[in-house]
């Protein structure tokens, strides 16, 4: 009786296994992509925050990267999760390009903090998306 019971939940866990592999979104290299070069971007441009003006032009490309990125991902079936963190993603990243409009001058430090908070979020969502089925 106990094999049958042990028997009966294995096959129920593997159901529900390959029920949550079907209802998420599967691998898309375009998304995966646009995600590295982000993060890449983002690792690029930390680097360059003692100037200013390149800093602005670098936070002003990546908020129009992040959001193409928000753009590209709102529209994949079963993509829930991954719409709320490309738009988070977009919303720091357009907050730095909005400090760079709004201030005269912006501190290398917030800068690089910034550009750091962007690059580890599309770390976490370039891990999350490269784990999808395929």
């Amino acid at each position: 009786m106990k094999k049958l019971i042990l028997i009966a939940t294995l096959s129920i866990l593997s159901g529900c296994t390959l029920i949550n592999a079907y209802s998420m979104a599967h691998f898309d290299p375009n998304e995966y992509k646009l995600i590295t070069d982000i993060r890449a971007e983002a690792q690029a441009d930390k680097a360059q925050c003692g100037d200013p003006l390149e800093s602005k032009a670098n936070a002003n490309r990546l908020a129009s990267d992040t959001k193409l990125f928000q753009l590209y991902s709102e529209h994949i079936p079963k993509n829930k999760d991954m719409i709320v963190a490309s738009k988070d993603l977009q919303e720091i990243a357009q907050g730095l390009a909005d400090m760079y409009s709004k201030e005269s001058k912006v501190s290398s430090a917030f800068c690089q903090i910034k550009f750091q908070s962007i690059e580890q979020s599309a770390n976490k969502l370039q891990i999350v998306l490269g784990g999808r089925p395929r």
